[in-house]
């Protein structure tokens, strides 16, 4: 385990076991108390019930997929749904390793850099460096992905992060509201696949309950830029709000313990779906991508 820490907060990682994330306790503004935000991955849960993990060079379900060959298939590191479609890229149970460290009581900085398999060695892929960054302050976590791209080739990708919410660990997601800045759904087919950004309807831009609500549902921000979700529980005067995607997946699990937030840079199918939204880093160059989770109050 790996911890970050301020006076104030705190972040645990596993960084050799797929950078699962064990905790996120970020300080409270109304009442100066720590608040446990995210549901960490606890052995025996499945890899994938909770935590978070890094989906990337593609998001979600990708079909057809140009990875799907050697070496990349099969390996330990492709997973597919039920229907067999390629599910959340190939480096979410990838190894990392600190190569940064900055430590204070009001900001921390951890920088990893993810291992690659020798297998990977030599293919288009093993030419992307990935590095996994997270800044920590009282009461906001940053999450940022720089990605160079040594090939002389251009790389199309898409990436987010899938971490599972909660507040305490005391209340059920059915005591929790959700809101954001406004979005369009994106209709899913039979196979999990977007369809269509339904334009004609702005949703997610005011406050609802999430008692009884069964989500997994694919939102797309109407503005594209600044857009954000959060969560607010009715006997706190906070809310949890999280940015950085231009499209949110939003699940609740069973168990109703926690509530997935997935913010992403582009939709599933991001090659093949008209509105996926590729992101390309050109040879030689950096990328960074930013996410934020930050406790506020109202």
């Amino acid at each position: 385990m790996y911890q970050l820490k301020t006076k104030q907060s705190s972040f645990e990682t596993h960084p050799t076991g797929g950078g699962q994330w064990l905790g996120l306790h970020l300080l409270s503004s109304v009442d100066g108390k720590s608040v446990s935000v995210v549901s960490g991955h606890k052995p025996p849960d499945p890899f994938f019930a909770s935590g978070s993990f890094l989906m990337f060079p593609w998001v979600n379900r990708l079909e057809p997929n140009p990875w799907a060959r050697e070496p990349f298939y099969p390996s330990t590191h492709w997973l597919t749904d039920g229907n067999g479609i390629p599910l959340h890229g190939l480096y979410h149970n990838l190894p990392r390793h600190l190569v940064k460290e900055e430590l204070s009581d009001h900001e921390s900085y951890a920088e990893f850099e993810m291992e690659i398999p020798s297998v990977w060695k030599g293919t288009f892929l093993s030419k992307i460096h990935v590095k996994e960054c997270y800044q920590l302050f009282p009461s906001e976590l940053k999450i940022i992905y720089r990605l160079v791209n040594d090939s002389d080739t251009e790389f199309p990708f898409a990436l987010g992060i899938h971490p599972y919410f909660r507040w305490n660990e005391d209340e059920s997601i059915d005591d929790l509201f959700l809101f954001g800045s406004g979005f369009h759904k994106v209709k899913l087919g039979d196979y999990l696949l977007p369809e269509r950004i339904q334009k004609e309807d702005l949703v997610l831009n005011s406050e609802e309950s999430l008692v009884g609500k069964n989500l997994d549902d694919l939102y797309a921000a109407a503005d594209g830029q600044n857009s954000y979700i959060g969560l607010f529980s009715m006997n706190k005067k906070e809310k949890l709000i999280i940015r950085g995607g231009e499209f949110y997946q939003v699940y609740t699990p069973q168990d109703r313990r926690s509530i997935a937030i997935e913010p992403m840079t582009g939709t599933g199918n991001f090659l093949h779906f008209p509105g996926g939204n590729p992101k390309t880093i050109t040879p030689k160059t950096e990328k960074r991508i930013e996410f934020s989770i930050r406790l506020d109050h109202f």
